[in-house]
Formats: C-alpha cells, structure tokens, sequence
C-alpha cells in the first residue's frame, strides 16, 4: 500500500513576500525555495510540513465569520501556543488583526495582513 503524507500546505495572496514574511516571523520559519515570481515555500522549526505562499492574480480576502454570496474561507491554521496573550500581541505587531467576532472564549481568532483566518489556541497542559 503506498504511503501519502502531507507535505505542504499552500496560502494564496495578491503579494505572496508580505504574507511569507509575516508567517516567518510568526512562527520562526524559514523561507526555504523561492518559486521566482510567483511564491516561496517556508520550513517551520519541529516539523517537515512546509506552507507555500503563492501569488493569485484573483485573489479575493475571504470574510470571516462566513457571510452568503461573500469569499469563504477554504482552510485556516490552528496554531498553538504557551502564551495566547504574548502571541497575539505578536501577532498584532506583525500585522495580523484580531477578528471582529470571537466564537470560543479560550481561543483567539486572528486575520493574517491578507485577510485569512488563523486561530491561536493555547497548549493543554501534558496529561500525567
């Protein structure tokens, strides 16, 4: 049986190098390929799966919380954290803003400088 494992994730933007290097910084990432004028993909520290930031001539931010007959967002990253208030102040700091509307009091929903969803979610305490 073949093994399928996942590689990369790819995020699309109208300017591709903002949106990298907002992720870079978020989260300690490198970028690792530049795929000439239309992306890079960047490694982040812990694991092999790469995101990709890709340009799209199309490119239409997404509303968040869903409204009918508006762009929807297609996936978002849950990312997780030891402090929640530190990393959205980073967050904030690098550009993202905080979404308007707020769903689930122990995680903070976030909008990356191109306008996708992100979710900071604070770690579980290790089960002993």
């Amino acid at each position: 049986m073949s093994k399928i494992e996942l590689g990369c994730v790819s995020i699309d933007s109208l300017d591709f190098r903002p949106l990298a290097d907002f992720y870079v910084k978020l989260l300690d990432g490198k970028i690792e390929h530049e795929f000439g004028d239309h992306g890079v993909s960047v490694s982040l520290p812990g694991t092999d799966v790469k995101l990709n930031f890709l340009n799209a001539e199309d490119y239409v931010p997404p509303v968040w919380p869903e409204e009918p007959g508006k762009p929807q967002q297609m996936a978002h990253l849950d990312l997780f954290t030891d402090d929640l208030q530190g990393a959205v102040k980073k967050a904030i700091e690098l550009g993202a803003k905080k979404a308007p509307q707020q769903f689930i009091p122990e995680i903070t929903v976030m909008l990356d400088p191109a306008g996708h969803p992100f979710c900071l979610i604070p770690k579980e305490p290790p089960i002993k």
